[in-house]
This record gives structure tokens, sequence and C-alpha cells, in this order.
């Protein structure tokens, strides 16, 4: 199936600690230069030139850099160049290297050499988000902010670099050590600011508190004495990736241990984050993992993946509230607000934005109202009048920005890639897992995608791209990286 990998742990190896180590600079950094935007101009710029100097030496390491930057960046504002993200630019830099790189060698146009439904598929729906780009600005929405909203859309175009690039054995094990120190900081980045404001060390309003939430773009909410919800844009992957370890479990093979622990971390991350709608999108993925698995063992991973989630949030608020509290109250009030959002500030305040979301879809139920649309709503709270460009609805969003002909096509899109997954794991004769895990996360983000915009997030079409990507290759690909994933743990093959 695979070439004999290297005589040493896959993921035990010094590159994991490099990443490990790299994932806490970047946040420690971006926080130290908030201030001084010259300076980040500057680095931005020598990141760009490094990005060069990578490319021509070996695309594969320009990537991994890009990579870096899309998983450890989380918000992507990190670093700024004179208003433009790191991400941005390090994006279309790329890009534009790649695009430079296919058409000097004839030979190799990387760009023409995709023959596949889904990539001509794809191409025609992103002709569609650029022209309701053209309708956002014919109606005035501002040139930023229409930019704003295409931008995501631009990470489509990775699918092209991860179709090619993926052949490179060293970049397979790069990426999955990549992913996995990204769950496991994360995990231990919620954590250290569940603690920090808990203790009073920080608070809602300080300097650290404006980074987070207008860098990270993150939110911090108090929601009792003991208990802060720590919300940050990148916890979308969070889901899919639980979903991704739990298939993995249901395997039963002797590195489970281990698969457990990043369970733990994932699970940690969603507690801390307490969204109902990634808890409803992983209720809806584990359904999906029944399939091709034998009942009585998703039986018993479901059940053990609920019971420990429940040991971590009673221990957690029992511990935060120095034996005080269960947290049974709070999540009952989460739970109870989906019913009466008036008594919640963040439930009620969606509840309120309907009505205008819905006055824009009127206008133009077809076609759309196009890119960088706003909302104007009162305020149940200041009763002031807010505009807003976060609609807090996903499909609502998508309606009325892209029109419902888009929009229809994007949702018949995703459920073609379902479709595609779900032939790709008939083909397979053994190690389906992976893809039964892909499949279950697309299908959670297709849930958390009515009320979190997720589908057209940068980082939600990161993980459409992997998976356009894995359905678009042949199954050998597959059968190697799912070979590594299950021997990462293995200091012998």
């Amino acid at each position: 199936m695979l070439d004999r990998l290297e005589m040493k742990s896959i993921f035990f190896d010094k590159q994991t600690f490099y990443l490990f180590f790299l994932f806490f600079l970047l946040k420690i950094s971006s926080f130290c230069l908030n201030p001084f935007p010259f300076a980040q101009a500057f680095l931005v710029f020598c990141l760009v030139i490094f990005l060069g100097i990578l490319f021509f030496k070996n695309p594969y390491h320009a990537l991994a850099l890009v990579s870096i930057e899309f998983l450890f960046g989380g918000s992507g504002h990190y670093l700024e160049f004179f208003g433009l993200s790191i991400r941005t630019v390090l994006t279309f830099v790329f890009m534009f290297l790649w695009l430079a790189y296919s058409f000097s060698d004839k030979k190799q146009i990387f760009i023409l050499n995709i023959n596949d439904k889904l990539f001509y598929f794809l191409a025609i729906l992103l002709v569609l988000v650029g022209i309701s780009g053209i309708i956002g600005l014919k109606n005035n929405h501002g040139l930023e902010s229409v930019i704003a909203d295409f931008i995501p859309y631009t990470i489509f175009a990775f699918v092209l670099a991860f179709f090619h690039l993926f052949e490179d054995k060293k970049f397979k094990y790069f990426f999955v050590r990549l992913l996995l120190i990204f769950l496991l900081g994360s995990a231990i980045f919620s954590l250290f600011n569940f603690i920090m404001f808990r203790l009073g060390i920080f608070e809602i309003h300080d300097e650290y508190y404006k980074w987070f939430r207008d860098v990270l773009t993150g939110k911090i909410t108090f929601l009792t004495y003991y208990f802060y919800r720590i919300v940050l844009p990148e916890h979308l992957l969070v889901p899919p990736a639980l979903l991704f370890i739990s298939s993995l479990l249901m395997r039963n093979e002797k590195h489970n241990k281990m698969w457990r622990v990043f369970f733990i971390a994932a699970a940690l991350i969603l507690i801390l984050n307490f969204s109902r709608a990634y808890f409803l999108g992983i209720c809806c993925g584990f359904l999906i993992l029944k399939y091709k698995h034998k009942l009585s063992r998703w039986l018993k991973v479901s059940l053990w993946s609920v019971l420990i989630t429940i040991i971590l949030f009673v221990s957690i608020l029992f511990i935060s509230s120095f034996g005080k509290s269960f947290g049974l109250e709070l999540l009952g009030f989460r739970f109870e607000s989906m019913f009466t959002p008036e008594i919640e500030t963040s439930t009620n305040t969606r509840m309120v934005k309907l009505d205008p979301i819905l006055n824009l879809i009127q206008n133009n139920p077809v076609f759309g109202v196009g890119l960088g649309a706003e909302i104007s709503y009162l305020n149940p709270y200041t009763f002031l009048m807010v505009n807003e460009k976060h609609f807090d609805w996903g499909y609502l969003e998508m309606i009325a920005e892209l029109g419902s002909i888009t929009t229809f096509l994007f949702i018949v899109f995703y459920f073609y890639l379902i479709f595609e997954l779900i032939k790709k794991i008939r083909l397979v004769s053994d190690y389906h897992d992976a893809y039964i895990g892909l499949l279950a996360g697309l299908c959670s983000l297709l849930i958390i995608n009515i009320t979190t915009p997720v589908l057209f997030h940068a980082l939600g079409i990161f993980y459409l791209s992997l998976a356009i990507v894995f359905i678009m290759k042949p199954i050998t690909l597959y059968e190697e990286i799912v070979t590594i994933i299950y021997r990462i743990f293995n200091k012998k093959l």
C-alpha cells in the first residue's frame, strides 16, 4: 500500500515540537506587535520574500508555510500589511507564483491537468460568486466590503495546489503533524484563556481582551461568575476533527489510546466554546459515522464520547465554581434559550436579525443583493439602530447575497461531494474509516451553517478544498494518507 516509511515515529519527531513551539510563538508575536503596524508590515514583507524563495526552491515548502498560517493563524489577522491580512497576502502571492509556475512549462500546466466534474462545477460556482460581487458593487455595498466577502471563496484555488502537491511523502507527514498540533495547541490556548479570565488576571475590555476580539476576531463571553465562553473562528474546524477521530476510534486498533487524547483535546475546545450549533452538528455527524461501522463498535465509541464530554464539562464547571456547581443550570439555560430566545442576549439578537435579512431576500430573491451586504436592526438592549455585516444565519446570508439560484447550486455541489464520498467509501476494501470521518465532518458543517456561517468562512472553505482533493484523487493517495494516520504513533512499521 505504501512505501516503507522511515523507522521512527511519525508524530514524535522534532518537526512536531517545532510546530508546537511555533503555534504559541505566532500568538505571542501578534500580541506584542499589535501596537506597531509598521513592524507588522515589515514582517509580512519579509515573509512574502521568504515564501517566494521557498516556492522556487521547492513548491511543497511554500505550501507548507501557507498551510501553517491557515491552521495556526486563526482569523488570518495575526499580522497585517497596511490593512491587508497576512492570510490574504500569502494566499494571493502563493497563487500568483503557482499560476506563473504552471504556465512557465507547457508540459506541466497544472491548472489544466485536472479532468474532474467537481473541479469544473466549482469553477462555475466561483464565476457566479464573482457576478454577485459585481452586483454588490452596483448596489453600492462598498468595494472593501465586497472584497472582504469575496476573498474567502478564493481559498478554493488551493484545490489546484493540493491536488498536485499532495504527491510528496514528506509533505503528507508534515500535514498530518500540523493538523494534530493545531488541535492540541487550540485546546491548550482555550484552557489558558478560560483560566486567566476566571482568575481575573485578564478582564473584559482590557488590552488582552481587545487583542483577542479585534485581531483574533474571537469572543470571550461572561455567562456566570465561574464560566467564560472562549470562542475563536478556527474552532469551526474542531467538529469535523472530532468526528474524524471518532471514526478512527471505531476501527479499534492499538493506537486508540493516543487518538483518545486528541478526542479529549477537541472536546475541551468545544466545551469552552459552548456553541449549540457545534454540538448539534456533531450529533448529526455521529449518526453518519454509523455507515459501514459495526453497530456494537459504533455504540461503544458514541457512548464513550458522550460520557467523556459530560465528565469534562462537569469537572471544569465543578473546579471553576470551587465545588458550588456542576454546570447543569448553565446547560439548561443555554438550551432553554433556543425556545425562549428573549432570555439570552446572543439568541435574542439573532432572532431580531431575521426580519431585516428576509427583507433583503425579498428585494432580489433570484440573484441576491450582492456581496458586502449589511442589515440594519434595532438593538433590543440599547434601542439603537445597528448596521451589521454578520447575519448569524448561514444559508439565509447566502440567499440574501448570492441569490436563491447560486445558493441552490452550492447546496447541490455539497450534496454532490457527499455522493462522491459515498462512492469512494464503497470502493475501498479496507481503511474506509477516514473517508467516513471526512463525510461526517462535511455533514456536520452543513448543519452548523444553519446559524453559523462556516461554509463560506475561509477555514470552512479550506476544509472543503481538502475534501474535494481527496474525492478527486485516486484511492492510492487516500490509502497512503490513511496508513500514515493509523501508524502515526508507531515507532516501527
